[in-house]
């Protein structure tokens, strides 16, 4: 015997939730979907939030935290004249480099090179919510299209 996860759903409470009228199980499916899909926004907001508040700096030394929008999009932060104009190489000012451990602690960028991971943790955050969103999506609609097949297989045989 096959058991589907629709044998441990009462059959009585589906089948009324289920079987009413097309309008009715759309506007069913429809408030699920809205509501599932709101949890999984607001999840989502949380992460960007907590993630956004921990950055304390810029990633370039003498920089303040930089607004949301800019991080998400990817702009490069704006290097503030007084640093460009001693003329260095961006290791001394430029967390986002690769350096040594060392270096990084000599050159005082500790604080700056936590922001820049920050940042691109920020960036990878927003996009695999977009994705998990998609998927979701996706997986909504096939599940409900499979749990109505075996609804209405289950009528025709007259197990109800």
């Amino acid at each position: 015997m096959k058991l589907h996860l629709i044998d441990f759903i009462p059959l009585s409470f589906t089948i009324t939730m289920l079987s009413h009228k097309k309008e009715n199980l759309m506007n069913l499916r429809t408030k699920i979907w809205l509501v599932s899909q709101g949890m999984l926004l607001l999840t989502a907001c949380i992460i960007q939030v907590t993630f956004y508040r921990g950055i304390e700096v810029g990633p370039i030394l003498g920089t303040p935290k930089r607004p949301y929008w800019e991080i998400i999009s990817g702009t490069e932060p704006v290097i503030p004249e007084d640093i460009l104009s001693f003329g260095v190489d961006p290791e001394f000012y430029d967390a986002r480099i690769p350096l040594k451990p060392g270096q990084i602690e000599s050159l005082n960028l500790r604080k700056n090179r936590l922001s820049a991971r920050q940042e691109q943790g920020l960036r990878i955050a927003f996009a695999g919510g977009l994705i998990v969103n998609l998927i979701y999506f996706f997986a909504f609609h096939l599940l409900v299209r499979y749990f109505q097949k075996t609804i209405r297989n289950a009528q025709k045989r007259e197990i109800v």
